[in-house]
Formats: C-alpha cells, sequence, structure tokens
C-alpha cells in the first residue's frame, strides 16, 4: 500500500482548497494500477454555531491490501480518521474537542484517540491541556481495558518564549503500557531562537530514561537563516501508530548537525542540511542541498533541484522536480530522481524514478492523473497511475 498511499496523498493534496465557509464537504474518488483498486476520501468541516465546529475525514477502500500492492478482495470497510466536534469559548481561553482525533501535546508521543480533550487559558499567562480516551487501534486488532491519560501545564514567558510540563500513561488491555513524563520549552529573542523538548519514560519497575531529546539554536540575519540541532528520539515520537507514515518497528536513532537557508533573490531559496545519524551504534551521513525557484509570487509554478546523500542506506540521488500553471484551470508537474547506491547489485548502477502529473479544476470539479515509472532493488521495472476524481460542496 506505500506507494498507492502516496500517490494519493500527492493527488489530494494537489487538490486546491476550498475557501472558509461555514459548512464544507469534499469527495475525492481515486483509482489506481497495477492492481484494480480504488478509495473513496470524505473531508468535512464546517462552522455549526458560532461556538460549535465540525471536522472529518473518512476513507473508504476497496481493498485495504498488504506489503506494497493494495489486494482488491480486501475489507472495504470505511475507516474514520478524524471524526471530531470542537467547542470555543468566549475569547478564546477555552477549547473543548469530543470525537476521534490526533493529540499531540507538548513533547508527548502523538495519540490517535477516541476521546476528549481540552484547553483552558488561565490568568497569569498559565495554560492547561488534559485529555483521556481510548487509543485508536487497526480494525484486525481485539483490544479491551485499553485507554490513555494525560496533560499538560505550561506558563508563558513575557512575548519571548514559555515552558511546559506534561504527563501520559497509556494502558494496554489493564496492564501499564506508557507513562511519560515530558518538558519542553522555547525562547525567541530578536533574531534568535532556542527550543528545547525532554520525554521520560517513568514506567514502573524500571528506572527512567529518555526517550526524546531534542534542542535546536536558530538566528537569522538579513536573508541567511542559520540553526544547529541535536535530536534523540523513537518513531513513536513522531507519528501515531494508526499514521498512514509510522513505520514498521521503533528503532531509536541520535542525529545531530546544521542546516542554512539564503533567500537569494526574491523567489529564489536555496539550503543545505548536514547532518550525522546514528542507529545502533553505526554512525553515517545525511547531506541536502537544495534550491527553489518559483515561478509567480503566489508559489503556484516552481522548479526544484535536490542532491541528497543517505550513508545509512548507502546511496546518494539527484532530483528535478517542476509545477508549471498551464491555464487558468490546468496544473502539471513533474518529477525525476536518479539514485546512484555503492553496491548496486545485479539491478543497475543507477536507479530512476519518474512522475507526470496534471490537475484540472471548474467550479466545484477537479481532477488530477498521476503516472511513475521506476527500477529499484525490488522492481527491474515498474509503472503505477492513479486518477482522482474530486468535488466539493459548500453551505453560506
Amino acid at each position: 500500500m506505500k506507494r498507492a498511499a502516496a500517490l494519493a496523498l500527492v493527488l489530494v493534496a494537489a487538490a486546491p482548497p476550498a475557501e472558509a465557509e461555514p459548512l464544507r464537504l469534499r469527495g475525492d474518488a481515486l483509482a489506481g494500477t497495477p492492481s484494480p483498486v480504488g478509495l473513496l476520501v470524505l473531508d468535512g468541516d464546517g462552522e455549526l454555531d458560532e461556538w460549535l465546529t465540525a471536522e472529518g475525514m473518512v476513507w473508504l477502500g476497496a481493498g485495504a491490501g498488504t506489503g506494497d500492492r493494495m489486494d482488491p478482495s480486501g475489507d472495504p470497510t470505511g475507516d474514520a480518521l478524524v471524526m471530531a466536534l470542537r467547542a470555543r469559548g468566549v475569547g478564546g481561553r477555552a477549547e473543548g474537542r469530543l470525537g476521534r482525533m490526533v493529540v499531540a501535546t507538548g513533547a508527548l508521543r502523538p495519540l490517535h484517540l477516541d476521546g476528549a480533550a481540552g484547553r483552558l487559558r488561565l490568568p497569569k499567562r498559565f495554560d492547561v491541556e488534559a485529555f483521556a480516551g481510548v487509543p485508536v487501534a487497526p480494525a484486525s486488532v481485539a483490544r479491551g481495558w485499553d485507554w490513555a491519560v494525560g496533560g499538560r501545564a505550561a506558563r508563558r514567558v513575557g512575548d519571548w518564549g514559555g515552558v511546559g510540563v506534561a504527563f501520559l500513561e497509556r494502558r494496554d488491555a489493564g496492564r501499564l503500557a506508557v507513562r511519560e513524563l515530558g518538558f519542553d520549552g522555547g525562547v525567541g529573542v530578536g533574531r534568535h531562537d532556542l527550543v528545547g523538548k525532554v520525554a521520560i519514560d517513568v514506567v514502573d519497575g524500571s528506572a527512567p530514561a529518555a526517550a526524546l531529546a531534542e534542542a535546536s539554536a536558530a538566528t537569522r540575519r538579513g536573508s541567511v537563516r542559520g540553526e544547529v540541532f541535536v535530536a534523540y528520539r523513537s518513531p513513536s515520537h513522531l507519528v501515531p501508530a494508526t499514521s498512514l507514515f509510522s513505520v514498521l518497528g521503533d528503532v531509536a536513532s541520535t542525529s545531530g548537525g546544521a542546516r542554512a537557508a539564503w533567500r537569494a533573490a526574491p523567489r529564489l531559496d536555496v539550503s543545505g542540511d548536514a547532518a550525522v545519524r546514528v542507529i545502533d551504534g553505526e554512525a553515517a551521513e545525511q547531506l541536502v542541498g537544495r534550491a527553489t525557484l518559483r515561478l509567480d509570487d503566489r508559489g503556484r509554478g516552481a522548479v526544484i533541484a535536490e542532491l541528497r546523500r543517505s550513508g545509512g542506506d548507502a546511496w546518494t540521488g539527484a532530483r528535478v522536480a517542476a509545477r508549471v500553471p498551464v491555464a487558468a484551470a490546468w496544473t502539471v508537474a513533474s518529477e525525476l530522481e536518479l539514485v546512484v547506491p555503492d553496491e548496486p547489485g545485479d539491478r543497475g548502477d543507477v536507479w530512476p524514478w519518474a512522475m507526470l502529473a496534471a490537475s484540472w479544476r471548474r467550479g466545484p470539479w477537479d481532477a488530477a492523473v498521476a503516472v511513475e515509472a521506476q527500477a529499484s532493488t525490488e522492481d527491474a521495472h515498474r509503472v503505477d497511475a492513479l486518477v482522482r476524481v474530486g468535488r466539493r460542496w459548500e453551505a453560506p
């Protein structure tokens, strides 16, 4: 499902956002190859009252699929990713959510939760957050007596920073699975920013251990921004376990380095990253250089060139991408990547990947098609295509 999900997200993201309206519903139907598959995405949000809003996203698949290719014989049952009501108090000092949501609080790991969450802004610049509910699990996993509860207390310091402390406890089948303390803080003074986060596992019966630690310092001078950073984290602190982007396994990694960005011209940005990443005691370089040329002031069209070196995966690559509006209703995008592995094996010395896409919009309707071709360690050659048709409904 990996490539099909990635293409689907590209085409859904290509749909122009609707203007803010009290009630909005969007439907996207997608069909892809090589196995005949289908997907329906319903996305809606709106203002039910001046203090109450609602949002929801539901995926309905013709095959849930396993591995890299979707299985058309899979279960077509829909999956609600987000389905929540949001209420806000007068003056924005209180806010509450009820339903299915993703909760990301301070330095704590993100949770996909069926439950409730709230935030309260108190006098003396104090803020309090709390959440409770049942963690979302795949439909194939039978769960009982699962729950999670947590919260965060923070204080804003002037207009330049703040600090916070958070707590999370999660139980699976009634047994303690996660107990975590999180500390976060940030300072911004003039051209300089300093941010830090620490999360500590304090499960009963084990010594406290760092689950996440991040620190970065950045400064700006004219059109140049520089940053140094160091981080220790695991995938569970990046995305919820039910996310489409969640990875297999939970291997902690440590990384550190520097990045710089330069506004070379009003429409030209140049940036570079140089870092070292350590996984299971093995260090590897991670180098990226990127240039982005916007073709108009709004950024609807752009040309991107990128060079990348991944020492851990042992490859060097180059990428060129372009997005060009060719008419009021049409946009064409293309992308080409060439990867040179350190050890090519029997699949060739260079692995290419290419994508061509076009999107169209008129009134409430829009459509897009994307075709990709590639060669890699898994496939000597492969071609995939995906088509999306979408419509939006808005109420005054």
